[in-house]
């Protein structure tokens, strides 16, 4: 009789083993659409009640929520109608869910400042990235290039945004909410030098690159930079005009 090698016993096993991969694996499919026009609701949210699953509705109002456990309900919730619960008889089963329109209550909105991938990148680089001075911190904003010419001694040269900025002149430059580029100076007009401060005090740095921002005052045709300390930030007499104190 031949027996068989490793390899096939490995492969029964495995296809014996399947049914119970997929056991317990559940799709609930439906679609949320406005009780009155029949309209679709794309963006309305799908949470499993009592678990920690969830989904978002398309275009089309359609949704798919899977599951690894059993679900009983599912809660439906859209901004300016009303939140229902739905129960579930079971998986596979198309649910047509008809939301009726009412007040927006101001408890279901909540504003929040939409966080910015560079700026917390910045962070990083500015906790991670050892540095000589403070000038050289202006390196991590993106696209931003600085260059010391005819030795030490004074503030760089920085570009950005295809301006040649010289010492400052286009681009605003703020410490703690105190502006740093001077409105006349021999090396020219701005002239923002930053080696004053002391690089490990730098907390944060917030950008931003143009259009001209008139709340920074006349040097922010490029764009503007914050550099922020500890303890500091927001708490001087003098005000930013863009985040009153």
């Amino acid at each position: 009789m031949r027996s068989l090698s490793l390899p096939r016993y490995l492969s029964i096993g495995l296809l014996g083993f399947l049914p119970f991969l997929s056991f317990g694996h559940e799709v609930y499919k439906g679609r949320v659409v406005d009780a009155r026009t029949q309209e679709p609701l794309q963006g309305a949210t799908i949470l499993a009640e009592s678990l920690p699953y969830g989904t978002n509705t398309d275009e089309q109002g359609n949704f798919v929520l899977q599951s690894e456990t059993p679900v009983e309900a599912i809660v439906v919730s859209f901004l300016g109608y009303e939140t229902q619960r739905i129960a579930i008889s079971g998986p596979e089963r198309f649910v047509l869910i008809e939301l009726q329109a009412t007040a927006i209550n101001l408890q279901q909105i909540t504003i929040s400042e939409t966080p910015d991938p560079l700026k917390t990148l910045i962070d990083l680089d500015v906790r991670l990235r050892g540095v000589n001075s403070s000038q050289e911190v202006l390196r991590s904003v993106p696209g931003l290039v600085i260059a010391q010419h005819a030795g030490g001694g004074k503030a760089e040269q920085i570009f950005l945004r295809g301006f040649d900025i010289d010492h400052g002149t286009d681009i605003s430059i703020w410490v703690d909410g105190l502006p740093v580029n001077m409105v006349s100076h021999a090396h020219g007009q701005g002239y923002a030098d930053l080696h004053f401060v002391i690089p490990e005090l730098i907390q944060r740095v917030e950008f931003g690159k143009g259009p001209y921002n008139p709340a920074f005052g006349n040097f922010s045709t490029a764009g503007q930079v914050e550099f922020h300390t500890p303890g500091c930030a927001g708490t001087i007499p003098v005000q930013n005009p863009k985040r009153p104190v």
